[in-house]
């Protein structure tokens, strides 16, 4: 029975994320983007990435042993929101506010319905979350002076997501967190840098909410 929850929740999962890249763009601010969604290829891409990430983490978020079903829905929902930033940082390099700030104000609000970390210990996820964000928008500004960049890789969005994953993981969690976020998204650049050149700029939300998901999924293992 308990197999039987955790198959149908992944395959929910997978028809919740293969709907995010169909309703996405009326997140943005930009008229023009609003005004033009994903098509083609593109969106393609984006429900077969949404699709395949929500259906392993809902999957595994109401596996047997995991969590009860309270903190279990939790950790499905905030997963899909973090899918879906990471989804639209994909399509436009953007992580909107319109859900990234009501993400933060929810993640706040339930912070005492962890079974596993405490309000104490999200606060402090928090602050030191915000404190790495400010430290990386810094070194974006001051690498991309450096390079004759302007468009760098590390925006404000991406420090938005930071304290949304310390809201999410707490501490000491969030560490693991945002090293394996920034692992990935070392690997990727130096794919990028072999494919593009040392001048290109990428997406680097989506890596970071993958390590944000891995250590929502298996907590335990990194306290």
């Amino acid at each position: 029975m308990e197999a039987a929850v955790s198959i149908a929740a992944a395959a929910a999962g997978g028809l919740a994320g293969v709907s995010v890249p169909l309703w996405q763009h009326r997140l943005y601010r930009s008229e023009e983007h609003r005004a033009n969604p994903a098509k083609g290829p593109r969106l393609r891409f984006l429900q077969v990435f949404c699709a395949i990430a929500a259906a392993a983490a809902w999957g595994l978020a109401f596996r047997p042993g995991y969590y009860d079903a309270g903190p279990a829905a939790l950790t499905a929902v905030f997963s899909l929101v973090l899918i879906t930033l990471s989804s639209t940082d994909f399509d436009r390099r953007i992580i909107p506010n319109r859900l990234s700030y009501p993400a933060i104000a929810a993640a706040a609000a339930v912070s005492w319905a962890w079974p596993d970390r405490g309000v104490a210990d999200i606060a402090l996820g928090a602050s030191f979350g915000l404190g790495v964000a400010a430290a990386m928008l810094a070194l974006g500004v001051v690498v991309g002076g450096m390079l004759g960049v302007k468009d760098i890789a590390f925006g404000m969005g991406d420090a938005k997501l930071i304290v949304l994953i310390g809201l999410l993981t707490g501490w000491p969690g969030v560490m693991t967190a945002l090293f394996y976020g920034v692992l990935l998204a070392g690997g990727a650049a130096f794919v990028f840098l072999l494919r593009r050149g040392w001048r290109t700029v990428f997406s680097y939300g989506p890596y970071l909410a993958a390590g944000g998901v891995i250590v929502m999924l298996w907590l335990d293992n990194f306290d």
